[in-house]
C-alpha cells in the first residue's frame, strides 16, 4: 500500500504526529494556487490575507513579507511548512499540560493551530477543557471554529470536523498504518542499524 508521505517531509526532523497533520490535515485543506509552470503563486486568501503556499503567511523562508504574486517552489513550499509546523510545535508544548489521549489528537490539535494561531488556541476554551483532561470536550470547541471575520465557510466546517474526528482518535485506516510505519522507522533510525537513515519504502507518492 502507497501512503501519502512527502520524502521532504520525512527528513524535516519532524515528530510523527506533525507529520501525519502536514500530510493528512494541514497540506489537503489549506488553499494554494499553482501556475503552469508548477511554482506556487502567493495569493489574497478568504480573509484578505497575503499568504503562500500551504498557508503561509507573515513572513517567508528569506525573511520577506509574503505577498501576492511571488513565486516559490514545492521545495520551498515544504521547507516553509516544516519549519513553521516545528515553531508551533514548540509553543504549543508550552501551553498544553498535559498528554494527549492520542498522537492523533496532537495531531488535529496541531492543525487547528496552524490554521488559527497560537494567539487564539491560548485564549480557547479547548486548551481549557484539554488541559483539564477534558478531551471530549475540548475536541467538540474545534466545530465553533468555522468563521472567518464573521462569515460561516464550508471549507472550515469540514476541516473542523476533520480535526475533531481526529482529536477523538477516529481516524481512517491509513492513517494508522501510516503512524505505526513511521515509528518503526523512527526506532530502526535510532537504534543506528543499517537502516538508520529514515527510509520510508512505501510511504511516499514519489
Amino acid at each position: 500500500m502507497s501512503l501519502k508521505i512527502n520524502p521532504k517531509l520525512l527528513g524535516a526532523g519532524l515528530a510523527a504526529p506533525a507529520i501525519l497533520a502536514a500530510s493528512f490535515l494541514i497540506i489537503p485543506y489549506e488553499g494554494k494556487v499553482v501556475n503552469k509552470q508548477g511554482y506556487h503563486v502567493a495569493y489574497v486568501d478568504a480573509v484578505g490575507v497575503h499568504s503562500a503556499c500551504y498557508g503561509q503567511t507573515g513572513k517567508d523562508l528569506y525573511g520577506r513579507t509574503i505577498k501576492k504574486g511571488t513565486t516559490y517552489t514545492e521545495e520551498e513550499c515544504l521547507k516553509m511548512l516544516s519549519t513553521t509546523i516545528k515553531k508551533f510545535e514548540k509553543e504549543i508544548s508550552q501551553v498544553v499540560k498535559v498528554p494527549y489521549s492520542s498522537p492523533f489528537q496532537q495531531a488535529g490539535v496541531l492543525s487547528f493551530t496552524y490554521n488559527v494561531g497560537v494567539t487564539n488556541l491560548k485564549s480557547s476554551s479547548l486548551l481549557r477543557k484539554l488541559n483539564a483532561k477534558d478531551y471530549g470536550g475540548a475536541c467538540g470547541e474545534l466545530l465553533k471554529w468555522i468563521y472567518a471575520k464573521g462569515i460561516k465557510l464550508k471549507g472550515l466546517e469540514t476541516r473542523r470536523y476533520t480535526e475533531r474526528q481526529w482529536c477523538l482518535g477516529n481516524v481512517p485506516q491509513e492513517v494508522t498504518l501510516t503512524y505505526n510505519t513511521l515509528m518503526l522507522a523512527m526506532v530502526k533510525q535510532s537504534s543506528k542499524t543499517p537502516t538508520a537513515i529514515l527510509d520510508m519504502n512505501g510511504l511516499s507518492d514519489d
